[in-house]
Formats: C-alpha cells, structure tokens, sequence
C-alpha cells in the first residue's frame, strides 16, 4: 500500500509556469476547493502579471 503523505503548503510560489507544475504534483492529494481556487487565482494573477511586463517591454521598443 502506498501512501501519500504530501502537505500542500499554504500558497505556491514561483512563476505561473512553476505554481502549475507545483499544482500538478498536488493532482493526487486531495486539496480543499478554497486552497484550489486561491492557487488557480494566484497562478492567474501571476500570469497576467508576468503578460503586462511582456506587454511594457515590448512598448519601450516601440520607435514613436
């Protein structure tokens, strides 16, 4: 028999990239609908941040 003894910690950290590969490690352990949602919320607003600094470098590249 084999047990999984993983503690998903309170929120994930890194990039969006990182905290969906933290999540999918998590995939057999049985996580609570909060804890869910606020890691997906958190993997979103990572995202959308990393986006909008794409967005602001590729404007400062821009010739006016």
């Amino acid at each position: 028999m084999t047990s999984t003894n993983i503690t998903p910690p309170d929120d994930l950290s890194g990039t969006a990239d990182e905290r969906i590969r933290q999540l999918e490690l998590l995939a057999g352990t049985a996580l609570s609908p909060e804890l869910l949602r606020r890691q997906l919320d958190a993997v979103l607003l990572a995202w959308c941040v990393d986006e909008t600094e794409l967005d602001i470098d590729r404007e400062s590249r821009v010739d006016y």
